[in-house]
């Protein structure tokens, strides 16, 4: 049955392996990690990774794993500690992932011991991770979505706020909740009053990995009714003046994190509306995702 692959622990297993691991994943944004030695932390696909900003302004992107016992290098979302060491053992590496110092270790270690570098590269203030080595460049990879984007001057706008939620369902359920407007009349009546709803509209521009969608904005609305998305878990959605990043991580197969970050013009008006719109409808997707989740778990 096509429900099992919302269900089956060895499926997500895949998807882990073919997609969160060779895919260009959004973690952070630029702004978070400007000023040297500050780091953004992430876990992909399974995978603890973290960016950090070198004394020679590059981003350097590694696995966030000490080779010698597994200990991680970065133990929060982010934040500017400098030094690389290794919060378990004291270990400290290089800015390109090279050991530096094995804290008392009394003996021998092995030539060539680094931290495993994984690529890191920035479009338009958002920073993107691969952990496939043989993986194209991201501007390359992202094909004309960022020509279908320049409209959106999202790299002036400051950074407002973030929501996070755990919501009990399969990373797809809520994907392909976003990438369909039907149930906005009924699941969300706030945004039907701020849209032309039975006007929503999809474009995929002939790459199915990305689209953009939207309705016609009533007079007066907080929301634009614009709303884009790009394989396999990043969406933004545009307000007058500001926008919103949404990202839903896996934590498993029936769990997602669930991450809005809202940016601002300095002039924009109306902010905390437009924020608790947008809080609005996400509440209401995180809750019938849950509840499509724990339909499918039924077998009926």
């Amino acid at each position: 049955m096509a429900v099992q692959r919302y269900l089956d622990p060895a499926v997500y297993e895949i998807e882990r392996r073919e997609i969160f691991s060779k895919e260009w994943i959004l973690i952070g944004f630029e702004q978070q990690i400007a000023e040297v030695g500050c780091t953004i932390s992430e876990t992909v696909g399974e995978v603890s990774v973290f960016v950090q900003r070198g004394k020679d302004n590059e981003l350097r992107g590694f696995v966030n794993v000490c080779p010698h016992r597994g200990g991680p290098m970065v133990d929060g979302p982010w934040g500017c500690r400098g030094n690389l060491v290794c919060r378990y053992h004291g270990w400290a590496f290089s800015e390109d992932g090279a050991l530096v110092s094995a804290r008392d270790f009394g003996g021998d270690v092995p030539d060539g011991i680094g931290l495993i570098p994984i690529a890191a590269e920035v479009w338009r203030g958002m920073l993107f991770v691969n952990l496939d080595r043989n993986a194209k460049p991201l501007v390359e990879s992202l094909g004309t979505f960022p020509t279908v984007c320049e409209p959106f001057h999202w790299e002036s706008m400051r950074f407002h706020s973030r929501s996070t939620r755990q919501v009990a369902c399969n990373w797809k359920i809520y994907a392909e909740n976003f990438l369909e407007n039907y149930h906005i009349p009924t699941t969300h009546p706030a945004l039907a009053r701020e849209t032309e709803a039975l006007k929503f509209r999809q474009r995929t521009y002939g790459d199915r990995r990305w689209n953009i969608h939207g309705a016609p904005a009533k007079e007066g609305a907080h929301m634009s009714g614009i709303f884009g998305y790009f394989w396999p878990n990043f969406s933004f959605d545009v307000f007058p003046g500001g926008f919103a990043t949404e990202r839903w991580f896996p934590r498993g197969h029936d769990h997602i994190e669930l991450y809005f970050d809202y940016f601002f013009d300095d002039d924009a008006v109306d902010v905390e509306d437009m924020v608790k719109v947008s809080e609005e409808v996400a509440d209401e997707d995180a809750h019938m995702c849950e509840l499509i989740q724990n339909n499918f778990v039924s077998g009926m």
